[in-house]
Formats: C-alpha cells, sequence, structure tokens
C-alpha cells in the first residue's frame, strides 16, 4: 500500500488526437492534480509526467496507461508499446488503465482488464485496476458539459475511483461504465423499432 510518488502516463492511442483515451488520460490528470492540491501531502504529493520514451517508465512508481478496445484483448501495437514500457519499468511498479472501449459488453471489458492483468503479472509488474468506458467514441461529444453534470457523472465518479486507489497505493478492481448517453440513444432506438414517435 505504499503511496507512489512519481507517475508516469502514457496513452496508446493510434489516433493522432490521442481520441477517447488521451481524453481519459487528461481528464484523470487534471483531477489528479487538483485533489493533490487540496489533499496532497506537500513534497511526498504525487508527480504526474508524460513517459515521452518508454525508458521513461524508470523513473515512475507507478504507470497510468490509456487504450482503447473493442475486444477482450489487447491489439498487437498496444501490447507492443507496453512491452518497451514493461521492458524499463522498475519489478513491481504499480500499473493502473483507463480503457476505452466499444460496446456494453461487460463480459469482454472484463476480459480486456483480465488480459492486462496477466500481462502485467508475466512481466513482473503489479496490476492494480482499470476503468474501462463502453461506447468510447461518443466521450468526444460529451466532454463539453460538466465534468459531474448527468451525462459525465459516470466515466467520471469511476475516474476518480481510479485517482482514489492511486493516491492511496492501493488496487481496484475493473470498474465498468456504461454512459447514460449510450442508454438513451438506445431507448429510443427500441422505440422507433417497435412503432413509437414522440
Amino acid at each position: 500500500t505504499r503511496r507512489p510518488h512519481r507517475v508516469g502516463l502514457v496513452c496508446l492511442s493510434p489516433k493522432a488526437d490521442g481520441g477517447a483515451p488521451r481524453l481519459l488520460l487528461d481528464d484523470f490528470a487534471e483531477a489528479t492534480r487538483a485533489y493533490e492540491r487540496h489533499y496532497g501531502q506537500g513534497e511526498d504529493g504525487l508527480v504526474l509526467f508524460e513517459l515521452a520514451r518508454p525508458e521513461d517508465a524508470a523513473g515512475a512508481d507507478a504507470i497510468v496507461v490509456a487504450l482503447a478496445t473493442d475486444g477482450s484483448d489487447i491489439s498487437a501495437e498496444t501490447a507492443s508499446g507496453l512491452q518497451r514500457i514493461a521492458g524499463a519499468a522498475r519489478p513491481g511498479t504499480r500499473v493502473y488503465a483507463l480503457v476505452s472501449f466499444g460496446p456494453y459488453e461487460p463480459g469482454q471489458m472484463r476480459g480486456a482488464a483480465g488480459s492486462l492483468e496477466v500481462w502485467c503479472q508475466e512481466r513482473g509488474l503489479a496490476w492494480s485496476g482499470a476503468v474501462a468506458v463502453a461506447s468510447g467514441g461518443a466521450l468526444a461529444a460529451l466532454w463539453s458539459s460538466a465534468r459531474l453534470g448527468w451525462l459525465r457523472r459516470p466515466t467520471s465518479e469511476a475516474t476518480d475511483a481510479l485517482i482514489l486507489a492511486l493516491r492511496s497505493g492501493k488496487e481496484t478492481g475493473c470498474i465498468l461504465v456504461r454512459q447514460r448517453m449510450a442508454r438513451l440513444m438506445q431507448r429510443l432506438i427500441a422505440r422507433q423499432a417497435n412503432g413509437h414517435r414522440d
């Protein structure tokens, strides 16, 4: 349960702008810094830094990885990026993940987190938990709304739970998030299919 000091952040999205993983990682970083300003421990507070190179992982006590997947396995490209980071990270380094998912498939979402956990264990890293957000492609459309407003609240609360685990040096499980906008759209589509009209 040792609290980390230096936390490395890395976005493994293939998109030029980072897509949904970048949004999740930036929100995680901004919220973590806000909590540290209000509840931090001075010189013992968290220091967040981007892993500009895989070798930078050697200086991290914990690593937060943001990625996207639509299945229970991570892509070969993502695995390659993780492999380079793992090669530089110290044994026992905690790893947390922010995963942008496609449809809300709890089994697959837990499977993806399970794959990451096994991957970390095989490389001597300490898997410490994940937030898996369904319908990640819709995040950009919601991002101008309030962080704890009705639309973004499920994702924000899950992210805050992961931040608490990080700041405490503890583990958390895989937190599944089904966005409210996705549920609303599904209900509207079902109504249309059943012949309902507003």
